[in-house]
């Protein structure tokens, strides 16, 4: 199975994306091997993931003279996720073959000591939707400075690896 993470500038901008990639038929259905979240054809389909801000949050501490100090924090705009049409999508099976055909999945590493292992790539180096946005789009990170994604024709792919707190996103 692989799991892709998008943000859309909307929603006919992923659905165009996704016809265009094989995830999507030209009625507009996702196909066989792959399903949306949020579900297709439900409401929340029609208005993307929720993406809602972290409250703001009191932090107390004790000062060195013993008492305590009470602070409200508010999480900075600048670290918020941006503003658009946001959608997970899972592909398996003869979808999947045709995604990782004929790419390097793994590479070789060098630990500590020496040691060897092999790690998976990157989706956007294992897969042909990856290696398209790439090969098309301009890269960028979120405001938080973490969470990178290539962007291309209103349709931003974000690394999967590059997210600090998933929610939402299939285990």
């Amino acid at each position: 199975m692989i799991d892709f993470l998008i943000r859309a500038d909307s929603l006919e901008a992923f659905e165009s994306m996704a016809k265009s990639q094989g995830f999507m038929d030209e009625d507009g259905h996702p196909v066989g091997e792959c399903i949306f979240d949020p579900t297709y054809g439900t409401p929340e389909y029609a208005t993307g993931i929720p993406i809602t801000p972290l409250p703001e949050t009191v932090v107390r501490k004790t000062l060195p003279d013993g008492k305590m100090s009470v602070e409200t924090v508010t999480t900075d705009p600048a670290l918020l996720p941006p503003p658009g049409y946001y959608l997970n999508f899972r592909v398996w099976g003869a979808l999947e073959a045709a995604q990782t055909a004929d790419l390097q999945q793994t590479r070789e590493v060098e630990g500590e000591g020496g040691a060897r292992s092999v790690e998976l790539l990157p989706l956007r180096e294992r897969t042909t939707f990856g290696l398209n946005m790439t090969e098309l789009g301009e890269d960028g990170v979120q405001g938080n400075g973490t969470t990178t994604f290539v962007t291309a024709v209103g349709v931003s792919f974000i690394d999967p690896e590059s997210i600090a707190t998933r929610q939402r996103v299939w285990q």
